[in-house]
């Protein structure tokens, strides 16, 4: 009776010990985005669209300039029916967030990105500030950014940057935007690679995380290429916390080329996370080391049971033992 109480008390904590360890250390959820220089909100799009109903919102992108980092009127690409859906709200008054400030996502916050048109205006390739009707001499650039949805106390979480192209028929005219989401127009990055290198410097603050830098902090952008940076965060305390994001570009000249815009920012995105314990009571070691102490106390309790199935395989394997006959031992003499 008394083995058998032990193994009803050391099921439940065994189950309790892979819960705990399963929670401590499973896969974590991650969240991504693609998103662009300029972020809008419904509200302001759909704004946008009440001066000449049916047609494309005309929205800004953000663009490298030998003067700097500048905003300039575009038109992305918008089925006529998501034109048509768009509710004609009041705008918020704050307009397109620059890239210094960025609209902060969460694990809610989707993000939906309108690349433009070909024939939409867009600076002169020379950087002048004139207006062109076509977009030569410029990339369509987007971001992707991937984190964790929900970071834990005491474990590390990594945080990806990639830096990439837009390519033409990848992503199509926006057809839907849906509640709790923002607009995003992509990034025009100037084609100077016959001239200059582009050297693009990614910055991550997280102030309530300790944080491990993996990649490169600046690396150097070909034609048509991408870029990837990733850093490890871990934080030591529940919490809400905010990282902000931003990159920036710097064209180097080749030999007998004029210097080029420097440390233009091109992007900028700040995330709000949740740091949670396990089970609101651990951090991840914390609950490391109470589930190995229920393992290997679970384990004890179900020795009796252990030992029983060990010896039912063992009859199975080689039977029973069994005593020689005195008729053989008669035999024998």
């Amino acid at each position: 009776m008394r083995k058998f109480m032990l193994v009803l008390f050391g099921l439940p904590v065994l189950a309790a010990a892979a819960v705990i360890l399963w929670v401590a250390h499973s896969p974590q959820p991650t969240e991504a985005r693609t998103t662009g220089g300029l972020l809008f909100t419904q509200a302001e799009v759909a704004a946008q669209s009440l001066a000449a109903p049916g047609a494309a919102p005309q929205l800004d992108a953000i663009t490298d300039t030998t003067a700097g980092a500048m905003s300039v009127p575009v038109q992305p690409q918008f089925s006529r029916e998501a034109v048509a859906d768009l509710a004609l709200s009041a705008p918020s008054g704050t307009g397109a967030v620059p890239p210094a400030e960025g609209v902060v996502l969460d694990s809610a916050m989707g993000v939906t990105v309108a690349p433009l048109d070909a024939a939409a205006g867009v600076p002169a390739p020379d950087g002048s500030g004139g207006m062109t009707a076509v977009t030569t001499g410029y990339e369509q650039r987007v971001v992707e950014l991937e984190w964790p949805s929900q970071f834990q106390v005491g474990r590390a979480g990594a945080l990806r940057v990639t830096l990439k192209m837009l390519e033409g028929g990848a992503l199509q005219p926006v057809a839907e935007i849906g509640d709790n989401e923002v607009v995003a127009t992509p990034i025009l990055l100037t084609d100077r690679y016959a001239t200059h290198d582009a050297f693009v410097t990614a910055t991550l603050s997280a102030p309530d995380f300790a944080v491990s830098t993996v990649t490169p902090a600046v690396q150097q952008l070909q034609r048509g290429g991408e870029v990837t940076w990733r850093w490890t965060l871990s934080a030591d305390r529940a919490q809400k916390a905010i990282i902000v994001l931003g990159l920036s570009v710097t064209w180097q000249p080749k030999p007998g080329q004029p210097p080029g815009p420097s440390n233009v920012a091109l992007w900028s995105q700040t995330v709000q996370v949740d740091v949670e314990q396990v089970f609101g009571l651990f951090s991840v070691p914390q609950a490391t080391v109470a589930g190995t102490v229920l393992g290997v106390l679970g384990f004890v309790a179900e020795m009796p049971l252990v030992g029983f199935f060990l010896r039912l395989f063992w009859r199975i394997l080689f039977g029973r033992r069994r005593a020689p006959r005195p008729t053989d031992r008669r035999a024998r003499r």
